[in-house]
């Protein structure tokens, strides 16, 4: 008998329904990306809010990723964008490299003759987005975090990640504002979008059922086999370290192999935040993990229960 067990199917199936999980994950999140270019880089949970104040600026000092947009009511076209640097910008045609001060990318159809002549100046490049609100706007890219007031009193706050309220609250944590109602509007809302998230919603669903029914059946493979091992007179963290801990070691291996291909993707494909990949990681540790009690348990109660029963 072999000194270790290794079932490489199961752990090609495992390397198989990972792989689909986080695709699927990465496929919900680019839809919901293409829907926030489309509204304008407006993401499904931002906040709209109006400050009021009698302060003619404010700072910001925040570490977390954060996009914030501002503009006045009267020329709701012009946007002022204040941003954490490792916020993911829309896509975007640069004529110039982007600058180290402020600089102005414009839509495809915003009229140049919206902007005065210094800020014409600015202008280095275009939004490729074609079909979004964008191409009919122009965003001023502050790279100071200090908010003139005279640009405007309405805002919208992006957030990758956590609630936006909170960080809202700690942007502004003694300043009045008035939270505007978002209204559904956009690509987010067409039946195509809805049935495409909801048959994503229901494939995710499928690849974890999947998984666990591997799992079972993994487990429940392995039963003859610690048995025999257990009647040849075997303990059972001996049986136990026999059967699985092989297994055990190529899975965390294909999870670090997993992460690192991910890491790369999300790099060189990103999207907007990293949430389809944390949840991936998450997931397949979680299975991993799941595995090694579920295989724990099975040997200490067939050793406990002398073999009779599984």
């Amino acid at each position: 008998m072999k000194k270790y067990i290794v079932s490489s199917k199961f752990l090609l199936l495992t390397l198989l329904l990972f792989t689909s999980s986080a695709s699927l994950l990465y496929i919900m999140d680019s839809v919901s990306y293409t829907n926030m270019i489309n509204n304008g880089y407006i993401s499904k949970n931002a906040v709209e809010f109006i400050i009021n104040t009698e302060e003619s600026s404010l700072d910001i000092d925040l570490k977390e990723p954060y996009l914030l947009m501002q503009y006045n009511l009267d020329n709701p076209k012009l946007k002022y964008i204040y941003i954490n640097k490792s916020v993911k910008l829309p896509p975007i045609n640069y004529n110039k490299p982007p600058l180290s001060t402020d600089y102005i990318i414009t839509g495809t159809v915003f009229p140049e003759g919206a902007l005065s002549k210094n800020m014409k100046s600015l202008v280095i490049g275009q939004f490729a987005t074609p079909g979004s609100y964008l191409n009919r706007e122009a965003w001023y890219i502050s790279k100071t975090q200090q908010i003139n007031l005279a640009n405007g009193t309405k805002f919208i706050l992006n957030v990758e990640s956590g609630n936006p309220y909170k960080l809202m609250q700690k942007m502004f944590p003694n300043t009045s504002y008035q939270l505007i109602e978002n209204e559904d509007r956009g690509t987010a809302i067409l039946k195509s979008n809805v049935l495409l998230n909801g048959f994503l919603l229901i494939s995710v669903l499928f690849v974890i059922i999947a998984q666990a029914v591997t799992i079972y059946y993994s487990i429940h493979s392995k039963k003859t086999i610690v048995q025999i091992l257990y009647l040849a007179g075997g303990k059972w963290h001996i049986l136990f370290r026999k059967v699985f801990i092989a297994e055990f070691i190529a899975l965390f291996v294909i999870l670090i192999l997993e992460s690192l291909v991910l890491i790369a993707v999300n790099h060189f494909y990103a999207i907007w935040g990293s949430h389809w990949y944390y949840v991936a990681v998450f997931y397949m540790f979680i299975t991993i993990i799941g595995y090694f009690l579920a295989c724990l348990l099975m040997t200490k109660s067939l050793v406990k229960k002398g073999v009779r029963s599984f």
